[in-house]
């Protein structure tokens, strides 16, 4: 678990729905990301940057793991495994929130 805010933030499940914070992030190309809460810019991967974009454009968390592997033909393993690796690292920087936890069957 980390902490953020004073809070215990926990591991987000890949086929758990994140809250979309509108309008808080501003893309700049495919690096950078400025969370205008915040102030703070991020230098985001490409995985991480695809990731982001298409939460930001509404797709389920269920489907990051297939965009990774249809863009990097990695195996759904390891798709599975760096969604949830993004997905936990964007909610401990607070670039997005963690809803209550919703059990799903994940399909990769």
């Amino acid at each position: 678990m980390n902490k953020k805010n004073g809070q215990t933030v926990g591991a987000v499940d890949p086929g758990q729905s994140l809250t979309k914070r509108v309008g808080r992030l501003q893309f700049f190309g495919e690096e950078f990301v400025l969370d205008t809460v915040s102030g703070l810019f991020y230098r985001l991967t490409p995985a991480a940057h695809l990731v982001l974009r298409a939460h930001e454009q509404g797709v389920p968390t269920q489907q990051f793991s297939g965009i990774l592997q249809q863009r990097y033909g990695i195996d759904p393993a390891s798709a599975v495994r760096d969604v949830e690796l993004l997905l936990n690292q964007m909610v401990s920087m607070g670039l997005l929130d963690q809803q209550p936890h919703r059990p799903q069957e994940i399909r990769a």
